[in-house]
């Protein structure tokens, strides 16, 4: 019997309450709870979808996540850490969220595969108590999945939906035989682990590689209509920040793996109009130039959500971190742009740091400039000269990193008491050797941890003014600079203007500029990168900041590139917004000078053009011959993009003109009509300055 969504709800939080009285490791709590859901969970066929079916259980894992991290609200205040969160100098949280499940076992094998294997596993070590339990339990969780499938063909059966009824009917029995089956196992796997598991899936995998081995080239035309609706089905889940997929990469010898899917799946992108979807295409040094300029082209006609990485600077960054070769070749991207090694959990999302809030409290002698409390420690340098001023902002920046670490450290040291992922962790073969769970009992190869430093470009433009105004020109002293920014530069519109719009900026291929900013990643690989943390890995360091810029920058004071209080920090590796007046081509060279050899977690180039700067032919070959540069230069990753000032201002008055106008955010791609005005003068302002 089907329960309604209450009911689902009632019994996952039930079995949860239960195992926190009882004290008990959550796994076995977790399990039991994904079987009931797989069991009684409503499903429905709608009329749209074309490989996999919907259910009624979606967040209810994440809702038993929250109610027992609600157990451990204090940790931070415990911790000394209150303050300094509050002020956002620093965060440190979990992250269930930015995971990969290895794609390849799920293709290769499928659900019923991935059942078997686990039979496999249990008799290797059927001596082991503790393991015997482990496999018992998922062994459970994977029957009720088939059982799953079975019900959800026979749903699909009674409306008419052959098709897919005769696909699921021969997931549950055996491995994907046909690029049908192969397509219905990715989304059905996807449901499985986002919906059932509550362990989010952000990304598909790469798709060319993982669909390729069913391809028949005889059935172009039938493989490409496939594709389409793949595609708009993945788009209709609405995942928050879209669902992800990859082309492309390289392979043992370094080669290009791009197939003729590739550029089947990016020509059946364009033609599926869509905007939750997106794309990490992987250039290896060989890729062949035709998919980059096939892409180039879908992201100057609207289809935009597209980032180009470098495959080779993943690779050298996770061998680098200290992954095997291998691993590192085999790098997935989760969500907007993070890249983790086969075997890896990225968790790229659990700590950031303010880098302009570092100045800040070495401005103030460690005090928050907005709250008036100290969340720094007191001054030690007195400032006296910039290398003073740059030790200082050193020490208050490595506090903040020592502070988002430790309060990282002590929620992943419970995750045990968090959250059990049977289904995702049925896929890791790690997992499976050590016979324990990914997250309650960290199995995962690389069990890794993030730390994200936001405002680059904010903080390295406000210390290359005060080298330059104060200790060089003798313009204004540093005590008069610090009353300015505590006042939020009152009465001093004319010199913040000066200081905003004629220095030199990051992102200007200022030698002087970017060199700031290259000795702050510098610090930061000192303080961050390897660092053992709670679960037996180490930290990653990220350079992204996504839309975190905006509350972070709530938060922070007045800083002295001319930026008032309140307004957002600069987002990701890129120039402060208007500072990149010398062109993309310029601001790329400065973001390719960071050395991005030690920022794995992700490090990304946010790049607008004016539509008219990329028309025809010359257009699309500067795009891609200033994509080569940026990657040979030492580039990690870019995405685009490309503004039209009269289509947005038409857009913003006559919405129902532009249905599928869309733009990249941070990370991710919305249509234009779904952004809040403020948001859309923000890109009509955008897309102004690049005339």
């Amino acid at each position: 019997m089907m329960e309604n969504r209450k009911q689902l709800v009632e019994y996952a939080h039930g079995c949860a309450t239960a195992a926190m009285a009882d004290g008990a490791d959550v796994f076995e709590a977790d399990c039991k709870i994904v079987e009931h859901l797989l069991d009684f969970c409503e499903i429905t066929v709608p009329a749209e979808n074309r490989f996999f079916v919907r259910v009624n259980c979606g967040g209810i894992q994440h809702s038993v996540i929250r109610l027992r991290k609600a157990n451990y609200a204090d940790i931070t205040e415990k911790n000394g850490l209150s303050d300094g969160r509050a002020a956002l100098a620093f965060s440190g949280d979990w992250d269930f969220g930015h995971t990969s499940a290895e794609w390849d076992s799920i293709i290769s094998l499928g659900i019923f595969g991935l059942r078997k294997r686990i039979d496999e596993y249990a008799q290797k070590h059927a001596g082991d108590e503790k393991k015997s339990l482990f496999y018992k339990n998922l062994a459970k969780v994977y029957d009720a999945a088939l059982r799953f499938l079975r019900r959800a063909a026979d749903e699909a059966r009674r409306n008419g939906r052959d098709e897919m009824a005769n696909g699921m009917e021969a997931l549950a029995c055996g491995a994907p035989s046909n690029i049908y089956e192969a397509m219905q196992c990715s989304i059905a796997y996807y449901t499985l682990q986002q919906y059932f598991d509550g362990t989010f899936l952000r990304t598909l995998g790469r798709l060319d590689e993982l669909f390729f081995p069913f391809y028949e080239e005889h059935k172009k035309e039938y493989t490409k209509e496939l594709l389409i609706d793949y595609i708009r089905e993945i788009d209709r889940i609405k995942a928050a920040a879209n669902v992800p997929f990859a082309l492309g990469g390289s392979d043992a010898d370094g080669k290009s793996t791009v197939n003729e899917l590739s550029y089947m799946f990016i020509s059946a992108y364009r033609e599926a109009r869509v905007s939750n979807v997106k794309m990490h295409l992987l250039c290896a040094e060989d890729t062949p130039k035709d998919i980059i300029e096939q892409a180039m082209d879908a992201v100057r006609n609207g289809d935009n959500s597209i980032v180009f990485i470098s495959d080779s600077r993943v690779i050298n960054s996770l061998i680098r971190l200290g992954e095997d070769k291998e691993d590192a070749r085999r790098y997935h991207v989760v969500g907007c742009y993070e890249c983790g090694g086969y075997g890896e959990i990225t968790c790229s999302c659990n700590a950031r740091v303010n880098l302009p809030k570092a100045l800040e409290l070495a401005l103030n002698d460690g005090v928050d400039m907005l709250s008036g409390k100290r969340i720094g420690p007191s001054r030690k340098y007195p400032l006296t000269s910039y290398e003073n001023v740059y030790a200082e902002f050193v020490r208050q920046l490595e506090y903040l990193c020592e502070c988002a670490i430790k309060e990282t450290d002590c929620r992943q040291a419970i995750d045990s008491k968090i959250h059990g992922a049977p289904i995702f962790s049925a896929t890791y073969s790690s997992a499976l050797e050590n016979g324990g769970d990914i997250y309650c009992a960290h199995t995962a190869k690389y069990d890794n941890s993030s730390v994200n430093a936001l405002g680059l470009a904010t903080a390295a433009d406000s210390l290359y003014t005060i080298k330059k105004l104060v200790f060089e020109d003798g313009a204004i002293t540093i005590d008069k600079l610090t009353d300015l920014l505590r006042t939020d530069w009152a009465g001093e519109e004319i010199l913040r203007l000066r200081i905003k719009n004629k220095l030199p900026k990051y992102g200007m291929d200022n030698d002087e500029t970017d060199g700031i900013a290259m000795d702050i990643v510098d610090v930061l690989t000192g303080f961050i990168s390897g660092r053992p943390n709670a679960k037996g890995g180490i930290y990653r360091l990220g350079l992204f900041s996504i839309d975190w810029c905006r509350p972070f920058g709530e938060k922070t004071g007045a800083s002295a590139d001319g930026r008032r209080a309140g307004e957002s920090l600069s987002q990701n590796t890129g120039a402060t917004f208007g500072a990149d007046r010398d062109g993309a081509t310029a601001h790329l060279t400065s973001v390719a000078k960071l050395d991005t050899l030690h920022t794995p977690n992700g490090a990304i180039a946010d790049i607008d053009l004016h539509s008219s700067a990329v028309v025809g032919k010359n257009g699309l070959d500067s795009l891609v011959s200033t994509l080569k540069t940026y990657f040979d230069k030492g580039g990690f990753a870019v995405h685009y993009n490309v503004l039209d000032t009269e289509v947005l201002k038409d857009a913003k008055l006559h919405p129902e003109r532009y249905p599928n106008l869309q733009v990249r955010l941070c990370g991710w791609n919305v249509l234009f009509s779904a952004l809040s005005e403020k948001e859309q003068d923000e890109f009509i302002a955008r897309s102004m300055r690049l005339h």
